[in-house]
């Protein structure tokens, strides 16, 4: 019986893996949470050139000493969502650790704020249809 309930769950598991990759129009909720690797950013790669884009997107409406949601999560999808197939791409590239970086370079957000703010489900931050 427990044989049986654990293939479920795994089978599960898979399932849900399966639609979260089939789902471009989201930001995968492991886009929020990838660790700091270590490396300078000169040795992380990443297609998305995260270095020289305008991110007054976000640094203009979502501010300190209160980060509204209302405001911050609209500004952080204007921003991320153009670039959310790369970020999702978390197993192939540094891009999301990199924009991660560059946001908190330019904006000092706390950590965690946009993943605490702004995640919608259990499949992350949903984005406009393209």
């Amino acid at each position: 019986m427990a044989l049986n309930r654990e293939v479920l769950i795994l089978r599960m598991v898979l399932f849900m893996a399966l639609i979260g990759l089939s789902v471009s129009n989201f930001i995968s909720t492991e886009v929020f949470q990838t660790e700091r690797s270590g490396r300078s950013l000169a040795e992380m790669h990443c297609p998305v050139d995260f270095k020289h884009k305008n991110y007054k997107i976000l640094t203009s409406k979502c501010k300190a000493p209160k980060y509204y949601g209302r405001l911050c999560c609209p500004a952080f999808k204007e921003f991320a969502c153009p670039f959310s197939d790369v970020l999702n791409a978390v197993d192939k590239n540094d891009s999301a650790s990199i924009m991660f970086d560059y946001i908190d370079f330019y904006g000092k957000y706390p950590p965690g704020l946009f993943f605490t703010k702004c995640v919608e489900g259990s499949f992350g931050l949903r984005c406009p249809d393209a």
